[in-house]
């Protein structure tokens, strides 16, 4: 070969304070442009990765660009996107890097040409002030693109679950909407759905899973508070707290009691100050007791939604999706991560104006204002981190949800302990990649609040305040480094290996059997707007308002049809593999628990991804 072209990636340095930041290992070819009437001649036969300072170097014989032809040069560049063939080995496909135009150099004549710094907006953060939470940064005003799509075949569905949603919509004008199941239940037995029994069900392993906290005469709660949240004042909002006694014996709970604690004086903050004496209710104050639990399950709802639901799971996980994306290409790691985050970055997107948008389902729906949603979400980071996460323990035999999650925690265990020692060489030759993660991860982190772990039934989902907490700037952050290590040794590789494997496994964890539970739930809860909404109108308790309905037609309409659409995207899951990406491994793994998962959560319905 007797010419050379070279240059570097660099990512944009508008988003990195100017630095010139390097694309690294990142997969690019060489071309001779032909124009709009000609096909990209390959100055090359194979492309090549960038290096760890994000350069490149060709070498090339110009007369591939053909006879009486100087080479017109153009650079292009990709993220390999894995695929899983039948005989279980892995094919990659070449995808062209979103929003990147290539500059196409005409006549290139000399022997050695230098492309130079070549910027490229590429999973650029978003500015703080305006995500609030580590997100991917979308202007496409300004040149940065949402870098990742729905799969084709996941977007013809989504258009066709459109369609069937307008259907829905016009059953529900005439109020038969598709049954839910908490409506179910109570139409074939009155008063199953609404009991007390059903309360400690919904509190464990509905819709959004609660942690019990220990109270100090030995009783368990589980608490709602909107203090220092921003209210609309449109919406009556108390902050709730759930009491439950504990059989000593077989560890059943029963509901005691429930606190409602209004705020006074008209306030929308819910500063100390502005709290009112917290009303009880018990069983025996019979409608009162009634309406006690709809409050309550209405903060559940809210809570659910905003901090389980979108803070836990969509925007949690996104945080970790941006630093892997702008760092992890050649470690096996990406390959075993990248299914189970493809497209969420798009569902997030998307969800700004379907969930929390200025007449999306959130602010419409109940007390929380449109920016309340971003704090509040922002400071439900502070209780989330990889590190140290153990699903819950079970705590008592009626705990399906716990049970399930664990058992999904070891199949998550057995398959990246088996992918750790098929691909231990490639893990260790590109660590470099894991540790530039790490950084990103931890220098864009949130500010970490003491959770108070001690008083939770368990602690293991909780971010502990033993747990490594870097200080960035002048406040420590919620989640912890994976590793301050740039290579592997003998004397850091087990506790090196240990870390990354239990991130591994909170991020499957999270993005398939967790996200699949809370939002395939959504409609069991959304879908009767008489048992839950996420806000209620006025104060129930009031004489003025015996008989009046707290949550207007429409409201209703709009739960009833955002929750049902949201359970009903059925496409991307484990088992039905449908884009040939997830890991034969998992699948088999899963296969072997098909029964232990059958009755609450079939494993056919567990998605693969964040994608609904």
């Amino acid at each position: 070969m007797t010419h050379r072209a070279r240059g570097r990636l660099i990512f944009s340095k508008e988003m990195n304070n100017e630095e010139a930041r390097p694309i690294h290992n990142i997969f690019v070819r060489l071309f001779d442009d032909d124009g709009i009437f000609g096909k990209d001649d390959p100055m090359t036969v194979e492309g090549l990765y960038t290096d760890i300072e994000g350069r490149f170097e060709f070498k090339y014989d110009p007369k591939a660009a053909g006879t009486f032809d100087t080479p017109d040069l153009k650079l292009k560049v990709y993220e390999r996107h894995p695929r899983y063939m039948k005989d279980g080995s892995v094919q990659y496909i070449e995808v062209e890097v979103t929003g990147y135009e290539p500059q196409v150099h005409n006549n290139v004549k000399l022997s050695d040409f230098d492309f130079g710094d070549i910027e490229i907006k590429f999973w650029e953060y978003a500015p703080i002030a305006e995500s609030y939470t580590p997100r991917l940064y979308v202007n496409k005003e300004a040149g940065y693109p949402l870098m990742q799509e729905q799969h084709d075949a996941r977007q013809k569905e989504e258009t066709k679950k459109m369609v069937v949603a307008a259907g829905v919509l016009a059953q529900t004008t005439v109020f038969y909407p598709p049954l839910c199941k908490y409506k179910e239940e109570e139409l074939k037995n009155p008063g199953s759905a609404r009991s007390d029994a059903a309360f400690v069900d919904l509190a464990l392993n509905g819709f959004n899973p609660c942690i019990p906290k220990k109270y100090k005469d030995g009783r368990l709660y589980i608490d709602f508070k909107y203090d220092g949240i921003m209210l609309d004042g449109k919406h009556w909002a108390p902050n709730t707290t759930a009491f439950f006694t504990q059989d000593k014996k077989t560890k059943e709970l029963t509901v005691e009691s429930i606190e409602i604690q209004e705020r006074i004086g008209g306030f929308t903050r819910g500063h100390n100050a502005c709290l009112g004496e917290p009303k009880v209710y018990k069983p025996a104050d019979g409608s009162d007791w009634e309406k006690a639990k709809r409050v309550w399950r209405v903060n559940y709802f809210m809570f659910g939604e905003l901090v389980t639901h979108l803070g836990g799971t969509h925007l949690n996980i996104e945080q970790y999706i941006v630093p892997l994306m702008r760092n992890v290409r050649r470690n096996p790691i990406f390959t075993l991560l990248f299914p189970h985050t493809y497209g969420t970055v798009s569902i997030n997107n998307g969800a700004d104006s379907l969930l929390t948008g200025g007449k999306a389902f959130v602010p419409l729906g109940s007390a929380v204002t449109i920016d309340s949603i971003a704090v509040a979400a922002r400071e439900s980071f502070s209780g989330m981190n990889w590190a140290d996460w153990t699903p819950r323990k079970p705590i008592n035999k009626n705990h399906y949800f716990a049970d399930l999650q664990q058992e999904f925690s070891k199949v998550c265990d057995d398959h990246i302990n088996e992918y750790f020692n098929v691909h231990e060489k490639e893990i260790i030759e590109f660590w470099e990649e894991i540790k530039l993660m790490s950084d990103e991860l931890v220098k864009n982190g949130v500010p970490y609040g003491k959770q108070q772990e001690e008083t939770f039934y368990d602690d293991g989902e909780i971010n502990k305040a033993t747990s490594e907490h870097p200080t960035v700037g002048h406040c420590k952050v919620a989640v912890s480094p994976i590793t301050d290590d740039v290579k592997i040794t003998a004397d850091n590789k087990e506790k090196n290996f240990a870390s990354l494997k239990q991130l591994c496994r909170y991020l499957l964890v999270l993005t398939t059997f967790k996200h699949s539970w809370v939002n395939d739930t959504q409609y069991d809860i959304g879908g009767w707007p008489e048992f839950a909404t996420l806000g209620l109108d006025f104060d129930i308790f009031a004489e003025k308002n015996v008989n009046k309905d707290p949550v207007t037609s429409d409201i209703k309409l709009k739960h009833i049809v955002t929750t049902w659409f949201l359970r009903n995207q059925k496409w991307g899951y484990i088992i039905k593999n449908e884009a040939r990406d997830m890991h034969p491994k998992l699948l088999e793994l899963l296969e072997e628990k098909k029964d232990t998962f059958k009755e609450h959560k079939p494993i056919d319905d567990i998605r693969c991804c964040i994608n609904t």
